[in-house]
């Protein structure tokens, strides 16, 4: 799988994609109530109808994905920082010589 850095750009474009095709969803209803009360086959019209059913629902398994993946690279810097706050440094591991450790307190570091 492909890694890919979500922005919060995409997932408005996302959500616009989600309100299209509901428009597109609620046209298309129209469209079938209108050949229902004229008496018209609407076979057709249910064929494309299923088929934005389905393409909405990819799309908002796709808004799902962002939102989720935002959510999780929006939490996981505030854990770094809570990790190693910024004033503090890290400590560093320092060389001994044998003779030195052995002559003090093994407890006690120079």
């Amino acid at each position: 799988m492909v890694c890919t850095r979500y922005r919060p750009k995409d997932l408005k474009l996302a959500r616009r994609h989600i309100v299209k095709a509901a428009h597109r969803i609620a046209d298309q209803e129209r469209v079938i109530r209108t050949l229902s009360l004229k008496g018209a086959p609407a076979g057709p019209a249910y064929a494309l109808l299923d088929r934005l059913y389905d393409n909405q629902r990819r799309k908002l398994a796709r808004l799902k994905l962002i939102e989720a993946m935002l959510n999780e690279s929006l939490t996981c810097p505030a854990l770094r920082q809570a990790c190693n706050p910024p004033g503090k440094t890290n400590t560093h591991l320092r060389l001994i010589s044998p003779a030195s450790a052995s002559s003090r307190n093994p407890d006690c570091l120079p």
